[in-house]
């Protein structure tokens, strides 16, 4: 058997981001007016300024002290209940801290406050969304269509909602409503590439491609398109796409161990090997390199050295279940 027939082709193409996010994290801003000492000083000195409290929250929630954040936050709505920002900060701290009722009830509380601002709809469809009310998040999104009919990341927020239904045909409709109205919100090109590829519609790779003329240098459109010929028996074609993705990125992991992969299918053992060795230098707390090097190994008939490798996976990710049925098989033989 060849090694290729032995190995899972790992999905490189991970969670897309919502485009919708000018409405999430509440806009915030990483900048902050001095540190967390000196507006703690300023608010010990008896200042009621909600600006203080929302910069050391700011700085708390980066640093992830939760609590610290969410009482500077409520100050803030006490001080100021027309600041939209802390609203959705504060759900994000919330949602972060794994209170996600809460975070909930914090971005109803701000649509009620501001019943006609669309960052603050968004970001409450996008939390419904994410807390799987897409009937709700759905209702959000016609309250947007209402204020502003053609808003493009409405649509993108329906279409994930669509999406998370099970509607592919109205989930496809939405995304591709996205990129008539902002052509630049990639996310939109990929997902309906996606969908698109999951229905056997060969459009899906035009979709790939729109994408990366929009960004010539978006790694993620690359790898869509990549994986999308890997997929398609075009196997040398995916792996020139996953090296220049390594030219727009060196530090893009996948591009490695897609390619490596791939190397290992067509029995390129030390192309594939060369892959590996890439992604374990740059990332050596990464524990795939090591169990793809340990079944190399055990196809070219070195048993010590993969069983070395295969150890060092497990070391790394105890409960790896492939790598301690390998070990396990070399054991045995």
């Amino acid at each position: 058997m060849k090694l290729g027939e032995k190995l899972l082709v790992v999905l490189g193409l991970v969670v897309v981001l919502l485009s919708c996010n000018n409405g999430s994290k509440g806009g915030t801003s990483p900048a902050t007016t001095g540190t967390q000492e000196d507006l703690s000083e300023q608010i010990a000195k008896g200042s009621d300024d909600p600006e203080l409290y929302m910069s050391r929250a700011k700085l708390n929630y980066q640093d992830g002290a939760y609590d610290q954040a969410i009482a500077d936050l409520e100050k803030v709505i006490s001080l100021d209940s027309l600041n939209p920002e802390a609203y959705h900060l504060l759900s994000d701290s919330y949602m972060d801290y794994y209170r996600s009722k809460d975070a909930l009830m914090t971005m109803i509380r701000a649509s009620e406050r501001f019943p006609e601002r669309i960052p603050t709809l968004l970001k409450l469809a996008e939390t419904q969304l994410i807390l799987k009310l897409n009937e709700s998040s759905l209702f959000t999104v016609a309250q947007i269509f209402t204020l502003e009919p053609d808003n493009p990341e409405g649509h993108f927020m329906k279409g994930m909602n669509f999406r998370a239904l099970g509607e592919i045909d109205k989930a496809i409709n939405a995304f591709q409503k996205v990129t008539e109205l902002d052509p630049e919100i990639i996310d939109a090109w990929l997902i309906a590439g996606d969908l698109l590829d999951s229905k056997g519609n060969e459009l899906a790779l035009d979709y790939y491609e729109a994408a990366i003329n929009v960004d010539p240098k978006n790694t993620g459109a690359w790898h869509s398109k990549a994986f999308y010929l890997q997929n398609h028996g075009k196997d040398n074609e995916a792996i020139a796409i996953y090296k220049k993705i390594n030219l727009i990125d060196k530090n893009y992991l996948d591009a490695y161990l897609n390619a490596g992969i791939l190397y290992t299918t067509m029995d390129s053992l030390d192309q594939a090997m060369e892959q590996f060795n890439i992604m374990a230098s740059m990332k050596p707390q990464n524990h795939l390199p090591y169990y793809y090097r340990g079944l190399i190994y055990e196809a070219q008939g070195n048993i010590s050295a993969a069983r070395t490798e295969l150890q060092n996976c497990l070391n790394l990710k105890s409960d790896f279940v492939k790598a301690k049925q390998a070990l396990n098989n070399l054991s045995a033989s």
